[in-house]
This record gives structure tokens, C-alpha cells and sequence, in this order.
């Protein structure tokens, strides 16, 4: 399938109203392997979606193990069975687990390899980066953030541009994506494919390891630069957006606070 057969269409961004509501999401990734952390990760999303429902809930890539890129019983439907009676609109990612199947275009809803969505004061622009140097993808990016208009701008994708964790970071990204994070104002960027979390500051803007859905976690064996924390346990990320930035606060499968972020708004 052609990369530019699967983009979203690239309509002009409007300006978010003033005032716009906040916004609550969650975030994960690395998570869909049936086992007993992506229960206890989704449990703890659960008991917070109750308290305060989600817009959505965006992942970073390999949503589905055993077998790759497959929803299942095992691994989506019984796991997930309290966000999926919630209701919620999953934004995912595609990881390189996840090309073996079609779990992410249909269970996920998620059939674009990379798009765009706006959600009262966030842009979101989500990328497929198993390949980053596609041309098509690389305008479509360029075009999503200059056109942006609303005052947090957030990109996830999965294979990390900057990481300390076991798998090496992406020369591509950090080539080809990371100078148009910091020339458009993107404020942070969810990265996953290492099963971590790990905050990193380069460029003036935040990235976001989020790998610890469910997966069996990874240790940070790499220098990175601007890291800032590096956690090698299973978690997930509950989010608000409002126009001045993100509040991060990062969920333990135990429902611990690990670490509470807050990341201006750069546009």
C-alpha cells in the first residue's frame, strides 16, 4: 500500500477556540501480550477513567503480541474488557510488532499509518515510525505542524528518537523529524518500542518513553541526552492538556505515582 494512500487528509488546521476545555487522555504502550502486567495496568486505567473519562486513549505501538499485530480474546477483549464497556476511542500507533496483522486497523479503528486529530487546545500528530524516511510522511508532517493552530502540539510514535533504553535510537527521527519538533513548537513527543519509561529534554522539547503497557519491561543501558528519569517498570501515562501545556502524571501497574511532569506549551 502507498504511504500516501494512508495519510489523513491534510485539511487546514482551524484556530482552537478560546478557552478551549482541557483535555483528559491516557497514554501506552508495548502492552498487548495477554499477560498479568497489561491486566494490572489496564486496571489501574480503569479506575481512572471512572473518576474521569477519557477522550481517548492513544498508544505508542505494539499493541498486540502472540501473534504479532493480531487482536484476540486473549490479548485485547478480556484484558481490555473495562476500557472496551467504557467505550473508549482508541489513537494508536503502529508498531513493528503490530505489521504482522490488521488488530491496530480494525480493533484499534486505527487504519492510517500516520494522521493527524485535534482535540479542543491539542494537536495530535501520530507517525509510522517503522519507516521514518518515507518521503510522503515527511510532508505530511511538515504540513500537519505548520498548519497547527492550537497551542499544545503533541507526537507519538513507536521506535524512539532518543532513548537510554535496549534498543538503539532512531538516526532517522533524530535526522529527519526532531528539527521540526523544535521549529513548530511540538511539547512533547510519546515514543515506545523500549518497555521503559524515560523522560528525556532535547531541543527544548520533552520526550516520553512510554513502553511499559504490558509488556515485560526493559533496564536503560545507554547514555541519552537530556535524560531526565528512567524507570524500568510497567505503567501508564494519565494526561490533561489545556492550553498552557500537559500535566503528566506516570501510573504504576500498582496505581503508585511514579512521577508527576508538567510540559509548557511551546507554540
Amino acid at each position: 500500500i502507498l504511504a500516501g494512500a494512508l495519510a489523513a487528509p491534510l485539511a487546514p488546521a482551524a484556530a482552537a477556540p478560546a478557552g478551549a476545555p482541557a483535555v483528559h487522555f491516557a497514554v501506552k504502550g508495548d502492552w498487548g501480550d495477554g499477560g498479568a502486567d497489561q491486566r494490572a495496568v489496564t486496571a489501574q486505567m480503569c479506575r481512572v477513567q471512572r473518576a474521569s473519562p477519557f477522550a481517548f486513549v492513544l498508544t505508542t505501538g505494539d499493541n498486540f503480541y502472540n501473534p504479532d499485530g493480531v487482536a484476540t480474546a486473549g490479548n485485547f477483549t478480556r484484558p481490555e474488557a473495562c476500557l472496551l464497556r467504557a467505550g473508549v476511542r482508541w489513537r494508536a500507533a503502529w508498531g513493528n510488532h503490530d505489521l504482522g496483522g490488521d488488530g491496530t486497523a480494525t480493533a484499534l479503528r486505527t487504519p492510517q499509518r500516520y494522521y493527524q486529530f485535534a482535540s479542543g487546545p491539542l494537536r495530535v500528530v501520530v507517525l509510522d515510525a517503522n519507516r521514518p524516511d518515507d518521503p510522503a510522511q515527511l510532508a505530511f508532517l511538515r504540513g500537519a505542524l505548520s498548519r497547527a493552530r492550537e497551542p499544545v502540539r503533541v507526537v507519538a510514535f513507536h521506535q524512539p528518537a532518543y532513548t537510554a533504553g535496549l534498543h538503539a535510537p532512531g538516526e532517522a527521527q533524530q535526522r529527519l523529524w526532531a528539527p521540526l519538533f523544535r521549529r513548530y513548537g511540538v511539547a512533547l513527543v510519546l515514543q515506545g518500542h523500549n518497555h521503559a519509561y524515560e523522560r528525556m529534554v532535547v531541543g527544548g522539547v520533552t520526550y516520553i518513553t512510554t513502553g511499559g503497557g504490558g509488556a515485560p519491561v526493559y533496564p536503560c543501558v545507554r547514555p541519552a541526552p537530556g535524560l531526565r528519569r528512567c524507570l524500568m517498570l510497567n505503567h501508564f501515562l494519565d494526561v490533561t492538556a489545556t492550553a498552557a501545556g500537559l500535566d503528566v502524571r506516570v501510573v504504576g501497574k500498582d496505581g503508585t505515582t511514579l512521577e508527576r511532569v508538567r510540559v509548557p506549551a511551546r507554540a
